[in-house]
């Protein structure tokens, strides 16, 4: 009987609220026998109360041995891991339903008669926390899978990546499918963030087995699927459809119908239209830029053809137009380097360059390098240096053997490479002026430490030559008086006492006339 009554006792001392974010707690877990993980912000929402109230509230039922709690292993922005006390919380809910009914009032049911809709309060789907009515399905998986047991973590947009996964795996060859993250993303309505970490579970749980693109990571990923659990994630996928993938049902998760488009953003005013859609893939462009452009024709030009669509003009293919705005501050460097390479002359070639200048080589062979190098976007700004190093080479008999002459092997190394190796101790100009300023300032750091040590020690000279005159114009019945204030013994030797002597008159005398 008072086991009973000190449980009864912890659930009257509980508020409504904290009552409420109690049973909702244990209504959220998969089932009473094992631990499960536990977000803060899903009970929030679920309960319809604050995040200080679930603060407040948690600890008062780890207390009462309703649950135990402790950190997640992979960090506390995954929150916490609960065991529940079953024999505890069935008391607990039952002493609930008997005062509340079957299940805890919940947001819906006080706002309702308010004419207050979820939108204006508390979303229903914020982050990676399920919908309430999906989490009473999820309760009948098989969390013992792993494909359900993935499944059940999941969130909308989780779901609509996997969607995207199963979609494609119908159609591959050989259970290979190219996944480029950007259009999973874009067509997922998540970020690539989330797109990446959905796919890195996936990889993770062994749904399929994720490799790098062998043309490079500009074409993507590969993915290498495992047909039994990707076969049951898309019967899971079926039986409970997500919501519509659609550019409006995500905005409607995410920001509150109260909450109007100018209060978060700032409108931009956009120069370049023609990038404005892929720099902003969720914004609301407008309509007469998304449309065709019409041409306008006179009267006399009417029975003329019309001009053809000029889309397909501006709106380039999306890869193509990433690596333009990608390379662009690139390609502008490397167009002055063009420049300022097709300005040599024959006698800049002849002052910087007379090895390479007697080997024939010139502005014609720099211009064809240039021109074979600028149009494919292949940098040419190590040109300049490299000529520097062949002339150093070509001064110390370093140059490599040539069959045709160093002309034409510099010719081709540039032209395929656009660079030449560093010669071990060569130095580029700039290099060669950094090291000259920095041997200045060592001499300048050596010059200054000299000088203030010759200050020091004239400084010292004179307060020995003034010591020695002020030590001979006293008596020695001045000198015994003065020794006798040595503490705590008087100086016996010669040394001591001209050591005491020289303290007492830097510090009485010297000072004191400074």
């Amino acid at each position: 009987m008072t086991s009973v009554a000190n449980k009864n006792e912890f659930y009257n001392s509980l508020s409504p609220t904290g009552k409420r974010i109690i049973a909702a707690l244990i209504q959220s877990a998969p089932t009473m026998e094992r631990e499960f993980p536990f977000v803060l912000s899903s009970l929030q929402h679920t309960a319809g109360c604050s995040k200080l109230s679930v603060l407040r509230t948690i600890p008062k039922g780890e207390r009462a041995g309703l649950f135990e709690r402790k950190s997640h292993e992979a960090g506390r922005r995954h929150g916490s891991i609960l065991t529940l006390n079953k024999e505890r919380c069935e008391r607990f809910l039952k002493l609930h339903t008997e005062e509340y009914g079957q299940s805890p009032v919940t947001k819906d049911e006080r706002y309702q008669e308010h004419g207050v809709t979820n939108a204006d309060r508390y979303p229903d789907t914020i982050g990676n926390s399920h919908d309430r009515k999906d989490r009473d399905a999820f309760q009948s998986l098989n969390l013992e899978d792993n494909a359900d047991l993935l499944f059940s973590r999941l969130s909308d947009q989780g779901k609509r990546v996997f969607g995207i996964i199963s979609g494609l795996a119908d159609h591959a060859e050989n259970d290979e499918i190219p996944l480029v993250i950007q259009s999973v993303a874009r067509e997922a309505f998540c970020s690539e963030v989330t797109a990446r970490r959905v796919i890195k579970q996936g990889h993770e749980n062994g749904f399929y087995t994720k490799s790098l693109h062998e043309r490079g990571p500009r074409f993507g990923i590969i993915l290498k699927l495992n047909a039994k659990p990707m076969k049951r994630m898309k019967e899971l996928l079926q039986a409970f459809p997500v919501q519509a993938d659609t550019e409006n049902a995500c905005k409607a998760d995410r920001y509150q119908s109260g909450v109007i488009k100018h209060d978060r953003y700032i409108d931009r005013n956009d120069t370049d239209l023609d990038t404005k859609r892929d720099r902003y893939p969720f914004s609301a462009i407008a309509d007469h830029v998304k449309q065709a452009v019409t041409p306008c024709n006179s009267r006399a030009d009417s029975n003329s053809e019309s001009q053809s669509e000029t889309n397909g003009d501006r709106y380039q293919d999306l890869l193509l137009l990433d690596r333009q705005k990608r390379n662009l501050s690139g390609f502008k460097e490397n167009e002055l380097w063009a420049r300022r390479l097709l300005s040599l002359s024959a006698d800049d070639f002849e002052i910087l360059w007379p090895r390479l200048h007697a080997e024939k080589f010139g502005p014609n062979q720099i211009r064809q390098i240039v021109q074979h190098r600028l149009p494919v976007d292949e940098s040419v700004a190590d040109i300049e240096n490299s000529l520097h190093a062949v002339e150093w080479e070509l001064e110390h008999d370093t140059f490599p053997e040539a069959h045709k002459g160093p002309c034409n092997y510099l010719f081709a190394t540039l032209k395929s490479k656009g660079t030449w190796r560093k010669p071990v101790g060569f130095q580029t100009p700039n290099e060669q002026i950094l090291a000259n300023m920095e041997k200045e300032k060592t001499v300048i750091r050596k010059i200054e430490k000299l000088e203030k040590q010759q200050t020091k020690e004239a400084k010292l000279a004179g307060q020995d030559e003034k010591f020695e005159k002020w030590l001979a114009a006293q008596t020695p019945e001045e000198l015994t008086q003065i020794d006798g204030r040595c503490c705590p013994t008087p100086p016996k030797t010669d040394q001591s006492k001209r050591t005491w002597r020289k303290f007492y008159w830097n510090k009485n005398i010297n000072r004191k006339a400074a």
